[in-house]
């Protein structure tokens, strides 16, 4: 077995897509997409009603359950893009200390889960107010749970040299690099966090034309910087195109983590 983290997520809110339970071998970490910042009754945090939109709430919960017994990581995903898809939202202006606190009463307290990812895509170029976010984050769960961030445009993730130490890793999601493009972003968020905080990500079903080529599955996987080792490979997305699919991505995957 590879040291090395392999995250992949998975959607609840594709219709007819496979359960939790049908997460292929291989993988070490699920990251749960995706709840949504939002006002709550105690403030801001999240809502999960897109996470459930096509799974409920238990299913999704026993799923969790499910994967921790066979070892695996289970993150909550945290989607901040404003009026995504009709849910109001948000990474600015939020009380971070209070949106810590209810993330953290909501995803590790209440669900059990073992950390949250942070996917801030939004338009603005994340500053101060993030930083207290993410800093506030890792101040409510505790030095030891996860908190790791999807990344790939370097010149809007500057503050991330200031909570390297409070996340976990970092990764990149420019699926459609090949492995030259891969090692190249993989260099740049290196200089931000660290070497052994960055995974690759690769892509079986993104947005068209975003996927990455299979036959550069392997060598991203097996890649590492020279003396050092990267975090691993994140793969998007487990729901489709078919299970059978996804079960070869896992398996090269894995098979080539160093």
């Amino acid at each position: 077995m590879s040291d090395q983290s392999f995250l992949a997520y998975w959607l609840g809110y594709i219709t007819g897509n496979s359960t939790l339970e049908d997460t292929p071998a291989g993988g070490t970490h699920v990251a749960l997409a995706f709840a949504v910042t939002g006002p709550t009754p105690d403030g801001d945090g999240i809502t999960i009603d897109f996470l459930t939109q096509d799974h409920s709430e238990e299913e999704i919960r026993a799923g969790a359950k499910a994967l921790q017994a066979r070892g695996i990581k289970v993150l909550m995903s945290i989607n901040g893009n404003p009026d995504w898809d009709g849910h109001p939202g948000g990474w600015t202006n939020l009380d971070a200390p209070v949106f810590a606190a209810n993330v953290t009463a909501l995803a590790i307290t209440d669900w059990g889960l073992d950390g949250v990812d942070l996917d801030n895509e939004a338009s603005e170029v994340p500053g101060e107010d993030f930083v207290a976010v993410v800093q506030a984050l890792r101040s409510a769960m505790g030095p030891e749970l996860l908190l790791t961030l999807p990344v790939y445009q370097p010149w809007r993730d500057g503050y991330l040299s200031q909570v390297k130490d409070d996340i976990s890793f970092v990764s990149t999601m420019a699926y459609w690099n090949d492995l030259d493009g891969q090692i190249d972003l993989y260099n740049q968020y290196a200089g931000l966090v660290g070497e052994q905080k960055v995974a690759m990500g690769v892509a079986n079903a993104a947005n068209p034309g975003q996927d990455t080529a299979f036959d550069q599955v392997p060598a991203i996987a097996a890649w590492n910087p020279s003396g050092a080792s990267k975090a691993g490979v994140m793969l998007w997305n487990l729901n489709a195109p078919t299970p059978d699919v996804t079960a070869l991505w896992c398996q090269t995957i894995s098979e080539n983590l160093p």
